[in-house]
């Protein structure tokens, strides 16, 4: 499967030479209102703060209206209203020049813990203003929380803790595996929604091998789950507008016309774009072509009710790229099964076990001599470009892959590797970053990649989850 159209990202020094410019032109407002003598600006001026800033991260006006957030704050039970929450990657406030942003950062705190945020809505990041001034915490286990203070005029020097907010952050091994385990929950909200908390089928072994011998109901909300994890994923995932399909669901959807919209999406998410109505809504033509057998099925219909769409909309808020293809995929799997979903995900192998198995059958020695040819001072571009092309030469079989968690670990580690090959061939010819395409150096693929599974579910998980980390792969290779 390919996805064509994806919008490209934005680079690391265009950001910066955004922030530069934001902090110019509020350095100069600033300086308007000193000597105006004018004062608590927040309620005048957050916005137009807080829309200026992240544009500077690809962040339209646009999809301002959907950071407003109320919330009730845990020390008075009243309800207030947070500046700019951007559901589970940052919490926004901005006060007035001089205010103690300390006693803000702990006003923004206890909205956190008002009761009114959900956990999985929870951010990593708060980020507390005044115009001037710059107060930066990254929420976590106390071994991962850090602070960072600076000034508008330092803002560009740290446009690499702020790049979070382009969808370049870091995430741990463990915040990977927490957050394939809330999005399991949340997959699984969807599933009972959409059938019954009681729906209970059966899952690995014992499990339909075609779709024929299984439960209509069941067969049909597995296969609109499969594609509303796309959706999800894609939303996060840079494949299209960041929140485009939140944003559909939001605005032109009710719970009578989720089920007709949807499938009308679909049908358009299956169609190039030359050869689409030119009556197609705005929001649906903003979706590109997607390539691949997904979307090319027709789906019988589906009736929503408004505990569904509530379901999707808090799938939406998620962030989903914060998930590991290779947990989730296990997880996913389980959603049909009341026991397994009863254990909140806790019946998967973790990526730390697939590990176990893979790294000394092929992955410690294809890294050793990976890491020999880069340490090494006298390599040469063409033994890196063999290199490469040997990994593009290999083929991997998992003859009882389940979905697939094997090879996506697999695929994902080798790309990794050659990410770094590449990273190195471009540096050694003098290619910057951005001067050309860098994907145009890549040769591992997909279809490299192969599996033996008996039962269709998994089976359709498997390539749902190739997908997913061959994009976040993509992503990672046009940071090079």
């Amino acid at each position: 499967m390919q996805h064509i159209g994806a919008p490209a990202s934005l680079d690391r020094q265009t950001i910066r030479n955004a922030l530069r410019e934001f902090a110019a032109h509020w350095r100069s407002r600033i300086d308007e209102w000193n000597e105006a003598g004018m004062g608590h600006l927040e309620k005048s001026y957050a916005q137009q703060f807080w829309s200026s800033f992240l544009h500077c991260f690809g962040i339209s006006a646009e999809r301002m209206n959907i950071f407003e957030q109320d919330a009730r704050r845990a020390t008075t039970g009243n309800t207030g209203y947070i500046d700019a929450f951007w559901l589970s990657v940052f919490l926004g406030e901005a006060k007035s020049p001089g205010e103690d942003l300390e006693k803000a950062y702990e006003q923004a705190v206890d909205y956190l813990s008002g009761g009114s945020i959900k956990p999985t809505e929870f951010p990593k990041h708060v980020l507390i203003v005044d115009f001037e001034r710059f107060r930066l915490t990254r929420l976590g286990a106390p071994e991962e929380r850090s602070t960072t203070l600076f000034s508008l005029a330092e803002m560009p020097d740290h446009v690499d803790e702020l790049l979070f907010l382009a969808g370049m952050e870091t995430v741990t091994r463990a915040e990977e595996e927490d957050a394939s385990i809330n999005a399991s929950k949340l997959m699984a909200q969807m599933y009972t929604a959409m059938l019954s908390d009681d729906a209970d089928e059966a899952v690995g072994e014992a499990a339909p091998a075609d779709p024929a011998e299984e439960d209509e109901a069941v067969q049909r909300t597995s296969m609109w789950l499969t594609r509303l994890l796309f959706l999800l994923f894609g939303d996060d995932a840079g494949l299209w507008e960041a929140d485009l399909f939140y944003r559909f669901v939001l605005y032109e959807t009710t719970p009578a016309t989720l089920g007709p919209q949807l499938r009308t999406l679909f049908d358009v998410l299956n169609t190039p774009e030359y050869k689409r109505s030119r009556n197609t809504p705005d929001l649906m033509a903003r979706f590109p072509y997607v390539n691949g057998s997904l979307f090319a099925e027709p789906l019988p219909p589906e009736f929503f009710t408004e505990r569904m769409r509530d379901a999707l909309l808090e799938a939406c808020r998620f962030q989903w790229t914060r998930i590991s293809p290779a947990v989730f995929g296990a997880m996913f799997q389980l959603v049909k099964s009341k026991e397994a979903r009863r254990a909140a995900g806790e019946h998967y192998t973790s990526e730390t076990n697939i590990l176990k198995v893979i790294e000394p059958l092929f992955l410690d020695d294809l890294r050793g001599e990976a890491d020999r040819l880069l340490r090494n001072k006298s390599t040469k571009v063409k033994a890196l470009r063999d290199f490469r092309d040997s990994l593009a030469a290999m083929t991997f079989l998992d003859p009882a892959c389940g979905c697939g968690n094997f090879l996506v670990v697999a695929y994902r580690e080798l790309r990794r590797i050659e990410t770094d090959i590449i990273s190195r061939i471009r540096e050694m010819e003098g290619r910057t970053t951005g001067s050309l395409d860098a994907s145009l150096d890549q040769k591992l693929s997909i279809g490299q990649f192969h599996g033996f599974e008996i039962n269709w579910w998994p089976a359709k998980i498997a390539e749902t989850a190739m997908f997913l980390v061959d994009h976040q792969a993509n992503r990672e290779l046009h940071r090079v």
